[in-house]
């Protein structure tokens, strides 16, 4: 037996409109989906039975650490398109020149819970706020940082499908040399994305794309 309950069973009976004796597919965030059939449903409860079930490898490997935009309708579509192509966490930082001081977490979950669901995800990214000096004490296997300062080293990328890697992409006015020096002494490698300058927006998605 499974219950889904508030905004989920509102979602299943009255956006979707499933009824008794439909199927649908429900998620954990953790690897595994049931097929299941819907034995009764409410606005606030929608009973179901477990029919079969399978469970999914993580293939996400990529934490993506960003400086949120100010603008907030930019911030949310970068999160939602980066849980579609799939990374394993998004941590939002805190740097010189971040403008966006206050983040709605509880909104951007929403956003992610309702792009893992588009994408027929298995697992649900984790997002969390976070100082850039604890960004930088991160574990990963390969560590980059994506900077627009010309005379700053950067190289291109590789990476196979079980490499963690960590990327930092700066807030719209970059990070500040200060910054770019920091994460080499912690371990970075300077990122290129290309010979143009991008959106921070633009920037993350690019930088995950190349690595997926």
């Amino acid at each position: 037996m499974l219950t889904l309950h508030e905004q989920e069973a509102v979602h299943c009976s009255l956006v979707l409109r499933k009824k008794a004796g439909d199927i649908i597919y429900v998620i954990d965030g953790k690897g595994n989906r049931h097929k299941c059939g819907i034995d009764k449903l409410s606005k606030r409860e929608v009973e179901c039975t477990i029919l079969s079930s399978e469970n999914k490898t993580k293939s996400e490997h990529i934490t993506i650490a960003i400086a949120p935009t100010k603008n907030r309708d930019r911030l949310e579509w970068m999160i939602e398109k980066l849980v579609e192509i799939g990374v394993e966490r998004i941590i939002l930082i805190n740097t010189t020149n971040t403008e966006r001081t206050r983040t709605n977490m509880d909104r951007i979950q929403k956003k992610v819970i309702s792009a893992v669901k588009q994408s027929l995800r298995f697992y649900m990214p984790e997002v969390l706020e976070m100082d850039y000096s604890a960004a930088l004490e991160l574990v990963a296997d390969q560590k980059y940082i994506a900077h627009c300062y010309d005379e700053q080293a950067k190289t291109e990328y590789s990476s196979d499908s079980t490499t963690k890697q960590l990327i930092l992409i700066g807030p719209e006015g970059d990070f500040t040399t200060a910054e770019v020096e920091k994460a080499f002494v912690a371990g970075f490698q300077g990122l290129d994305l290309g010979e143009f300058r991008l959106r921070t927006e633009t920037a993350a998605i690019v930088a995950v794309s190349r690595f997926q």
